[in-house]
């Protein structure tokens, strides 16, 4: 069933507001093997000098690739087969252009060493109680409660 949901979307450039045409839920939906994705209701904040600020844009199609980090605005529901027995770890993430601190959390049962490989199996992989930080630009840090970051733009991951 195709539905739309309202995302975050975090591009070297820009911050994206949209709705994002899913299959259920965001991760199946953004680690699927499809390139691009549909969106509508697309605005836009420059996040670096030049780029182009967008409102309401009815349409568009985006190229995963080009994504550092997504995250539903509206909470979804936790997965029918969710682990209940979570243990959290500090994650930060680097990439090129942003960072983004916070955790990850992992399966009690899972021997840590296994922990970096469970987070970089999809490409998109979840973290959770994160900041934002885009370099290079003043005043460019946020917080917010999940996001899914691209493990493409990744120059380093750090487990804490």
């Amino acid at each position: 069933m195709m539905a739309w949901a309202k995302v975050d979307v975090l591009t070297t450039y820009q911050r994206i507001t949209a709705e994002l045409q899913i299959r259920g839920r965001i991760a199946p939906t953004i680690n699927d093997p499809e390139p691009l994705f549909h969106l509508r209701n697309v605005s836009a904040e420059p996040l670096q000098p030049g780029a182009v600020a967008l409102n309401g844009v009815p349409e568009g199609l985006f190229n995963k690739g080009m994504i550092g980090g997504i995250r539903s605005i509206e909470p979804e529901p936790p997965p029918p087969d969710q682990v209940i027995d979570l243990v959290r770890r500090y994650v930060m993430f680097q990439a090129a252009t942003f960072m983004v601190t916070g955790a990850a959390e992992f399966p009690k049962a899972s021997d840590p060493s296994m922990h970096n490989e469970i987070l970089l199996k999809p490409r998109f992989f979840p973290m959770v109680d994160v900041t934002v930080t885009v370099f290079g630009v003043a005043g460019k840090s946020w917080t917010q409660p999940t996001i899914l970051v691209n493990r493409d733009h990744m120059l380093a991951l750090y487990l804490g």
